[in-house]
């Protein structure tokens, strides 16, 4: 059966406070970004209880607030699937459509299949200082199968021009080894490992003996987040993986 990875999508904005590192545009926003929640809900119409809903956060007018509005936007987009020959949906509603299509032509093509198909998008802004934004999207979808799919992706924006930032915005060149290293003595600190235990097996976990940064990372009040979604290190029942760091811990290799 053709499995349908949808976004059902979260987000939580963290900003950055004084303790922050200085990022490469050195520009900081005139105060917080202003923003509202959107709702957006569709259902198929041969099973209401199919249906694509939505809640997510939108910025309010201004330089920053749109750019960041089209960097969600083309996520949640991006996330939903469609036909595999199709270009890229230009709106949410076109995404959605899609979902419902795709649907509608898998039950109509299997008479006996039971199952619905949800996808829920719900979002929050816990934090919106003026010169540092985190979006957290968290996503969750069941097209049927054994379980459903569980993502997040993490999103951190300059807040004066609404840029995204990676993490050589925030890093000095040549960061990489030092922060697998720090990444690599957290986990095993979190799993009882000593340095010479493999990241494998019962105890470790990982498909691989290495566990090294991604770009999935979120900026807190305290320091940087990084996060592994089900299957990115680990098979599915290991969940997400989550690795803190500090600042205080990073110092060593930030800008």
């Amino acid at each position: 059966m053709k499995r349908l990875i949808v976004a059902v999508v979260a987000f939580a904005v963290v900003a950055s406070l004084a303790i922050l590192p200085a990022f490469a545009s050195g520009k900081s926003a005139s105060g917080p970004l202003s923003f509202g929640i959107h709702r957006y809900e569709r259902h198929a119409a041969s099973n209401a209880e199919t249906s694509l809903s939505c809640e997510y956060p939108v910025f309010g007018a201004s330089v920053a607030g749109e750019a960041i509005n089209g960097t969600i936007l083309a996520s949640i987009i991006k996330i939903i699937p469609g036909p595999e020959s199709a270009p890229p949906a230009a709106t949410l509603d076109e995404a959605a459509t899609r979902f419902i299509d795709e649907y509608e032509k898998f039950r109509a093509s299997h008479k006996e299949y039971l199952y619905t198909w949800e996808a829920m998008v719900t979002g929050e802004v816990l934090l919106d200082q003026p010169r540092l934004v985190t979006v957290s999207i968290d996503s969750y979808v069941f097209t049927g199968g054994a379980h459903g799919m569980t993502l997040t992706q993490n999103m951190v924006f300059d807040a004066a021009t609404g840029k995204q930032l990676g993490l050589a915005d925030f890093f000095a060149p040549g960061f990489e080894t030092a922060l697998d290293k720090l990444i690599d003595s957290r986990f095993r600190q979190m799993r009882g490992l000593t340095p010479g235990d493999a990241l494998t097996g019962e105890k470790g976990g990982l498909f691989e003996n290495v566990i090294r940064h991604n770009e999935n990372f979120a900026m807190t009040g305290s320091g940087i987040r990084f996060l592994y979604n089900q299957y990115d290190i680990a098979p599915y029942a290991a969940g997400q993986i989550t690795i803190d760091l500090s600042f205080d811990e990073l110092k060593g290799i930030l800008r």
